[in-house]
């Protein structure tokens, strides 16, 4: 295995790590993985670090990916997503259910979305109204511990108006869009990845979903799901119209 080869395999592995326990990853982890000795591995971490790919949190010996490195992952995996079948075939169940409005679809669908993923869901209607659900969602995530930032976080997400306007932005490009820290426009969401897809009637873009998570989602899972949802109600509204 190359030097690249083996920083490539680090990064991979702090990243994994931290998608999954939201703690820093420490030398000595990577090296019972890879088998090779903590002094290599602190020095393969170093030149990982160096390249922006990696920080130390203040408290912890040990590194966590950086924003850079998530945008580095997030575009490698898209069109390789995880598509869970169970969960797919749930939506599609809440998508056809006993609710006959599209709004009344829409608002159930929000909630399922919010569940199966753990974080907070939007849907923006085609009369440019926006609801959201699960905001409670953000305080199971230790990144939000402090009660400032997390209050902060939910006042931006209780600010419809504004909400509305910065998603709507975020659908305008009419394909999935993916935002990572402070990639975001609000300085509030700046520790969050927010993930929306559009959906159409035609060509034209009427409506959006989404979801607002910590920037450690598990993008690899709720990728397909959005994706999947933006897709059903174009089908959906296609009938109706």
């Amino acid at each position: 295995m190359d030097r690249d080869t083996r920083k490539k395999r680090v990064l991979e592995i702090i990243l994994k790590t931290h998608i999954e326990t939201g703690e820093p990853v420490g030398s000595r982890y990577i090296s019972d993985i890879m088998g090779l000795s903590s002094a290599t591995i602190r020095n393969i971490m170093a030149e990982i670090e160096d390249e922006g790919y990696i920080e130390q949190p203040h408290t912890s010996a040990g590194r966590v990916p950086t924003e850079r490195a998530y945008r580095l992952y997030v575009n490698s995996i898209l069109g390789e997503e995880e598509r869970n079948l169970f969960e797919i075939k749930k939506i599609n169940e809440t998508l056809y259910s006993r609710y006959r409005t599209f709004i009344e679809i829409m608002e159930h669908a929000s909630s399922v979305i919010s569940t199966i993923t753990s974080y907070t869901s939007f849907v923006i209607y085609p009369k440019n109204h926006i609801f959201t659900d699960g905001a409670y969602h953000i305080l199971d995530y230790p990144e939000f511990k402090n009660i400032g930032k997390a209050k902060n976080l939910l006042r931006a997400l209780d600010d419809k108006d504004e909400l509305l306007d910065i998603m709507n932005e975020y659908i305008s490009s009419g394909t999935l869009n993916i935002r990572i820290g402070r990639e975001n426009k609000k300085e509030e969401f700046s520790s969050c990845s927010i993930i929306t897809a559009s959906y159409k009637v035609g060509k034209e873009i009427v409506g959006g979903v989404g979801i607002i998570g910590p920037i450690r989602m598990k993008y690899k899972r709720v990728v397909p799901i959005i994706r999947h949802l933006a897709e059903s109600c174009s089908r959906m509204l296609e009938k109706i119209v």
